[in-house]
């Protein structure tokens, strides 16, 4: 999860639609935007306040196409590291030459866990479609085409039904013994959750991994130490890579000179590659978009609640002429947040990406700085009712702890005889091991309390966002990408 940081709601009282002007075929008054659809066939049932595994998300877009086949095309555009597709879904009336309509696209996470942001990208298409026969509905698909990804991180998603990850599965052997992937979590005390380990005795009180008490070390995570070297979890199934930190795109890019100033270039990322665009994941999203004209672009994540807008690697510069339709896309993003804020009850704020953290190489500056998309990160959900949460009243589970003996360890499959931890401690007579599962660990199986109407909320983001467009400069195609 990102490193958030405490901002206020940032209103917008200029309609950016009339920033647009005459361009946006919303400019006269719309119609009204349907709410969720009625009379819904069978096969589209959708239950908003299930967690859905990737193949569930595969069967339920294919029931789109098939039910919508005058309005849809479903094809991939690429495959993850396990061979997943990362699907496509275009929705437009194909009857209108497609020369005549403005691009939009809406994109699931590029971090795996972040399945709400699937959930939100799914649901538009479903709405869009279930309500193809309204007027509101009809002007959109007359005028635009919309291009729908669930998920940009099929393979990462899926491994968040274990435990949550942003990365991708990049084959990578993390102990070195010759073989990827060789120690992956389970659940071995049949919880139905993976815990992080510690030494200890049954008499010790530990309240947080944080503040753990004297003696205590970590014994890794929860695993049946498949590969045999007594060191529990020490091969996890995740690459250490961050995808959006990976687009061609100011890669790498940070500037210590600037370090800690409001005009800071970059920002420090972990990652083990050693370039930029080398994920397939990353390499479909790019070829599509150089294959696909779009005037504006969502991507869709969890971890704040809040619109943002390019730059992700820089302040803004007005002398910059790349820089020329960021006050128009800043006015969107705000009118994008409130409309958020008055769907969901949840306060989402706006501001550049760069405002709210420096990173580099992300995936909207790729497609602004390379394509002059305007392309916009909507976080579509803060956890919990704590400091960053922004309104939010969400009940999470309570961090638990729970204490077990070699004996019971024995019982597990555990060897606990050959049982170290990274350092080569061994277990003492009288210890056994804590078991502490934290909050987030044990909402893999569970979707946050109101998801059916965030999922709402983030729809009527993205319509203040078709609405602006066409506007701006617009699509641009490098010269040395044209064939």
């Amino acid at each position: 999860m990102k490193k958030k940081k405490l901002a206020k709601l940032i209103c917008s009282f200029v309609s950016a639609t009339l920033l647009c002007g005459s361009m946006s075929v919303f400019a006269e008054e719309a119609s009204t935007i349907p709410g969720n659809p009625e009379n819904v066939p069978e096969n589209l049932e959708i239950d908003w306040m299930t967690r859905y595994h990737y193949e569930e998300l595969e069967d339920q877009i294919s029931e789109m196409a098939a039910t919508y086949p005058e309005l849809t095309e479903l094809y991939s555009i690429g495959t993850s590291w396990q061979e997943r597709d990362l699907w496509c879904l275009e929705i437009t009336n194909e009857e209108i030459p497609a020369e005549e309509k403005t691009g939009i696209g809406v994109f699931g996470p590029i971090h795996g866990g972040e399945r709400e942001a699937a959930s939100s990208a799914m649901y538009f298409a479903w709405w869009t479609l279930l309500n193809s026969d309204t007027e509101y509905v009809q002007n959109i698909l007359d005028n635009y085409i919309i291009y729908v990804i669930p998920s940009i991180n099929p393979d990462g998603y899926e491994q968040s039904f274990v435990i949550n990850t942003r990365q991708n599965l990049r084959p990578r052997d993390l102990n070195g013994d010759g073989i990827m992937f060789s120690d992956p979590y389970n659940d071995i005390d049949g919880d139905g959750y993976i815990a992080q380990l510690y030494s200890g005795t049954a008499e010790m009180t530990p309240s947080d991994a944080y503040n753990l008490p004297e003696g205590m070390k970590s014994f890794g995570t929860e695993s049946s130490d498949w590969d045999g070297n007594g060191i529990l979890g020490d091969d996890p199934r995740n690459s250490g890579i961050d995808m959006n930190r990976t687009f061609d795109y100011q890669w790498g890019r940070y500037d210590i000179e600037t370090a800690g100033t409001d005009d800071q270039i970059g920002g420090i990322t972990s990652t083990t590659i050693t370039g930029a665009a080398m994920e397939p994941e990353v390499q479909a999203v790019q070829n599509f978009m150089q294959k696909h004209e779009m005037n504006a672009l969502v991507v869709l994540h969890t971890g704040e609640q809040s619109v943002l807008y390019p730059w992700c690697y820089r302040a803004y510069d007005e002398t910059e002429e790349k820089d020329a339709d960021l006050p128009l896309m800043a006015e969107i993003a705000a009118d994008m947040a409130q409309a958020a804020t008055v769907t969901t009850g949840r306060d989402f704020y706006s501001m550049s990406s760069h405002e709210d953290y420096p990173t580099s190489a992300e995936l909207i500056d790729y497609a602004f700085g390379k394509f002059n998309i305007h392309a916009y990160t909507i976080e579509v959900y803060c956890a919990g009712d704590g400091e960053y949460s922004w309104g939010n009243s969400d009940t999470l589970p309570e961090a638990k702890w729970v204490f077990y003996t070699q004996d019971e360890l024995a019982e597990m499959g555990v060897d606990v005889e050959n049982l170290t931890n990274a350092d080569g401690d061994k277990l003492a007579e009288d210890e056994g091991l804590w078991f502490y599962t934290s909050s987030t660990n044990q909402m893999v199986d569970k979707v946050p309390e109101d998801q059916d109407i965030m999922v709402q909320g983030i729809k009527d983001a993205i319509l203040v966002m078709i609405e602006s467009e066409p506007c701006g400069n617009g699509y641009s195609l490098p010269d040395y990408m044209q064939e």
